[in-house]
């Protein structure tokens, strides 16, 4: 039996939350025989494979297992092994409630369209779908794959994602742009929420925050030189006023001093977490525009 939809996953280095996410997709109203999953491992370190191959799922899953290429290459390779006619994404820290499979396949009798589930943050990792949606979760993207579903056909003609894209960053918005002019329409999946871990923030996080904002930084350059439009500038924050912003709030070069680490762990010890929240956020957005700075200078 064909199944109606190809849940198709990338993973890399996610095995605790990862098996949640599989866990979840067990309990679906949908039949086991309507759905597959589609895994792409792209070079996870952390025991993924044994840990899939531990749990005793009810539906057919596909594990795959790649050098590390990124997202753009693992979502095109989950993609060409998916076998229905509707794909639906999810990013390998998203769990799910048991109608989201059948929600988003409620909506694909209705022509061309990408379905769009809410992503509710949580940094509740013992119970993720116990968060409530919150104003910071409200997103405009016209196609975003932390919570997705679109036919396969679609993906195809489009030419799939870019594989350009390998670092971390902005790869399934610039594939909706030319979703966008196949003249598929987005529409909401009303029960087919996600809800997305992210481990509360600590003062050790920052290096590894910093890291992958920088990368942002470099594949928003690839995103801009892709589709050179206003719209995709003011997105990047690819402007000379966002350049000078980054500037003035880092003056004297604070973000590097040797004594911000400690000042952050004393933060964090002292419970002053909204504090340690705003002065991460400069220091992450600064990475950010490192970043850009970096991918502006080599793209030249």
């Amino acid at each position: 039996m064909q199944p109606k939809l190809s849940v198709v996953i990338p993973t890399y280095n996610r095995r605790a939350i990862l098996e949640k996410a599989l866990l979840a997709l067990a309990s679906q109203t949908l039949s086991p025989e309507e759905y597959e999953v589609v895994l792409v491992d792209d070079g996870s370190t952390d025991g993924t494979r044994a840990m899939v191959d531990s749990l005793d799922l009810p539906f057919s899953l596909t594990y795959r297992y790649q050098e590390r290429k990124g997202p753009a290459a693992a979502r095109n390779a989950g993609i060409r092994l998916a076998k229905a006619p509707i794909v639906v994404f999810i990013d390998s820290d998203i769990v799910v409630k048991p109608g989201f499979l059948e929600a988003h396949l409620s909506v694909h009798g209705e022509g061309d369209v990408i379905g769009h589930g809410a992503v509710i943050h949580t940094d509740n990792l013992e119970d993720p779908t116990s968060a409530e949606f919150k104003i910071t979760d409200i997103s405009r993207a016209f196609f975003a794959t932390g919570n997705a579903s679109i036919a396969k056909v679609h993906l195809e003609r489009a030419g799939m994602f870019d594989e350009s894209f390998v670092e971390y960053g902005w790869e399934d918005l610039e594939l909706g742009i030319r979703l966008r002019k196949l003249g598929l329409r987005a529409v909401k999946v009303p029960g087919a929420e996600g809800y997305h871990y992210k481990k509360r923030l600590t003062a050790d996080d920052v290096p590894s925050w910093c890291r992958r904002e920088r990368e942002r930084g470099h594949t928003a350059v690839i995103f801009y030189r892709k589709v050179p439009t206003i719209q995709v500038r003011m997105m990047t924050m690819i402007t000379p006023v966002a350049f000078w912003l980054d500037r003035a709030l880092t003056i004297g070069g604070w973000t590097e001093h040797p004594k911000l680490p400690g000042l952050l762990r004393s933060l964090e010890a002292k419970g002053r977490h909204s504090l340690l929240r705003f002065v991460v956020r400069i220091v992450t957005l600064h990475a950010y525009f490192e970043g850009l700075r970096e991918g502006l200078r080599a793209s030249r």
